[in-house]
């Protein structure tokens, strides 16, 4: 598990003194499984860096149904969009988010604010670079995707999760999991059989 100081000094470089400015700006939550964070039309004011635990954002179509769209967790299979649970685009637009943020298991998060973040942006230089490189991975991890979605059979969806991101096969529901590949839990249950036949 990375610990976000962790994290902050591998992809910055900060010092002692600039640690401390941000670290007494931080705070630290907790949230219980079923919990919401936010909810679709919210606007996000703040950054959260998962410690530990596990959440999912999902979109409700005109239909009432349910597709998860990315899962937060933080595991050595965690890249730095799984780490922090944000709606980039309601962070950065301050318009009203089309997500809802729900927690799987208990979780504990560190929160910082967009003030805090914007103001760091005026003061170091190089705290721009944070923000810009959880953009620039929010948007990879979205083009790739959907480009997984519209050009990938469900099975080889399947395939591709199991090897990126295989802890969330035993700790996430199900009908969750099928819902983040565009599949429904009969079709998925079908492929796991298929797999597992193959072993």
């Amino acid at each position: 598990m990375l610990t976000f100081k962790n994290f902050i000094a591998y992809n910055i470089g900060v010092t002692d003194d600039e640690w401390r400015l941000l670290e007494e700006r931080l705070e630290t939550r907790t949230y219980k499984k079923g919990e919401m964070i936010s909810f679709k039309d919210d606007i996000w004011k703040d950054v959260m860096y998962i410690n530990h635990g596990m959440v999912r954002s999902y979109i409700i179509n005109d239909e009432g149904k349910d597709f998860t769209r990315q899962f937060y967790f933080n595991s050595p299979e965690s890249r730095t969009a799984n780490l922090f649970v944000i709606d980039l685009s309601s962070f950065t637009t301050q318009q009203p988010s089309n997500r809802s943020f729900e927690v799987l298991t208990d979780c504990e998060v560190i929160v910082f604010s967009r003030e805090t973040l914007y103001g760091l942006y005026e003061k170091y230089k190089k705290w721009e670079f944070i923000g810009r490189k959880m953009a620039e991975l929010a948007y990879i991890d979205m083009d790739l995707f959907y480009y997984n979605l519209l050009t990938k059979t469900p099975k080889e969806r399947y395939i591709y999760l199991k090897n990126t991101m295989s802890n969330l096969l035993d700790d996430v529901p199900q009908y969750h999991i099928a819902s983040y590949l565009g599949i429904t839990p009969v079709s998925l249950s079908r492929i796991k059989k298929s797999l597992e036949s193959q072993d």
